[in-house]
């Protein structure tokens, strides 16, 4: 007879049969639009800029502009991001209000993205002046990744075997030694993932950047921080409201090369991933 496990395990395949045929679906689905949004747009269609008629429409703008802000989003969440989660976890001592705060902290990760772009818009674009700008985007969103990647970071680092520390503390080492040498090696892996899933996330967002007053129509590509905020997401939201229904091939190719460039983001993530595992070992 079969016992509960067994009927366990046939739940479990099942759902990831299930799984497996959305996936597919949903990726046969995007290859086919995207063959369409070739075939609709010029070759140009990676470098020329935003064009009102959808033949000569490109995402050049678009896509610089999202490459600028998973640049800015990686800069200014990451280090604080994990300099936070180390405070959290090996420095901040075990009392009540710090665990309030990691709890605030994981309730954050939750929070809408839409409120991360009411507060952007009125720290960022109004309050520091930096208007609607690939800076103010950039942290808007790096505000928005945060909290996960200490969320992420804090498990990654809680994940390093106790024995680890207390060995190199038997060596004589600092609190700080133990924490560069031998905990933040052991954790990398964890939190590449973790950063990752965050920053992929952020990339496809368009309702904070709506918010901040996203341009919806470019004719060159940002070139510093300083210039008008532009993304892929917001850009296939532009397209998607056109009425005219050449746009929405338009919109399914800038949706593809979207998805591209998180793809692109997730392998080198598994590359990194893989090398520090190598290393560690």
């Amino acid at each position: 007879m079969r016992g509960p496990k067994h009927a366990r395990d046939g739940i479990g395949t099942a759902c990831g049969v299930v799984a497996a045929g959305v996936v597919a679906a949903f990726l046969t689905v995007a290859v086919v639009l995207a063959g369409q949004a070739w075939s609709a747009a010029d070759p140009g269609f990676l470098f020329d800029p935003s064009s009102r008629v959808a033949d000569r429409a490109g995402i050049g703008p678009a896509l610089t502009g999202t490459i600028w802000l998973l640049a800015l989003t990686v800069a200014l969440a990451l280090p604080v991001g994990i300099g936070t989660a180390v405070y959290l976890e090996e420095y901040a001592p075990r009392t009540g209000v710090a665990a309030v705060v990691g709890g605030l902290v994981a309730n954050l990760a939750g929070v809408p993205s839409v409120v991360y772009g009411v507060a952007g818009l009125a720290l960022f674009a109004r309050g520091l002046g930096m208007g609607a700008s690939l800076l103010a985007g950039g942290c808007t969103l790096a505000v928005l990744a945060l909290p996960t990647v200490v969320v992420t970071s804090r498990a990654a680092i809680r994940a390093v075997p106790r024995g680890l520390r207390e060995a190199a503390y038997g060596l004589g080492a600092t609190r700080w030694q133990v924490v560069r040498g031998q905990v933040l090696p052991a954790a990398a892996p964890g939190i590449v993932t973790g950063s990752c899933a965050a920053f992929t996330r952020t990339a496809g967002e368009a309702a904070p950047l709506l918010v901040l007053g996203a341009a919806a129509f470019m004719t060159f590509a940002p070139r510093t921080p300083a210039d008008p905020l532009a993304s892929l997401p917001t850009q296939v939201f532009a397209w998607s409201t056109r009425s005219q229904q050449d746009f929405a091939a338009v919109a399914a190719g800038a949706g593809v090369a979207l998805l591209l460039v998180l793809l692109v983001m997730n392998l080198a993530a598994r590359t990194i991933r893989g090398r520090m595992q190598g290393g560690s070992a």
